[in-house]
């Protein structure tokens, strides 16, 4: 969970306790890097015709926050941010992604940043 107040301008995610992914290499986790690249999340899902809204978002399935019951959760690709370690809120991951959603991720994060082409499979 991440703190993303003050929100700066209406088009970028805010929210307290807003849950989010870590994408950043465990070398710059280890070494103590004063920020981290997270993915936001969000409980506003959306789903198309193919039952989601890839690539811009990935369903990451229910993440609960202590205290609350699990939440469907998607992450938002198009939001990709660095934030400072201070954001962070409590002492552990609310959840574990399996493989198969961070390979989705992963193709996401391709076609975003246009590193791949999208071709549907």
């Amino acid at each position: 969970m991440v703190d993303l107040t003050p929100q700066t301008f209406p088009a970028e995610p805010g929210k307290r306790e807003r849950p989010c992914l870590v994408i950043q290499t465990d070398i710059l986790n280890e070494a103590g890097h004063p920020t981290t690249i997270i993915i936001p999340g969000t409980t506003q899902v959306y789903r198309d015709q193919q039952g989601d809204g890839f690539p811009l978002r990935v369903p990451a399935g229910k993440l609960q926050k202590p205290g609350e019951k699990p939440k469907e959760t998607d992450l938002l690709i198009d939001q990709i941010r660095a934030i400072s370690n201070d954001r962070f809120m409590g002492d552990a991951p609310i959840g574990d992604l399996s493989r198969q959603y961070i390979k989705r991720v992963e193709d996401a994060l391709k076609i975003v940043l246009g590193m791949g082409q999208f071709q549907n499979s």
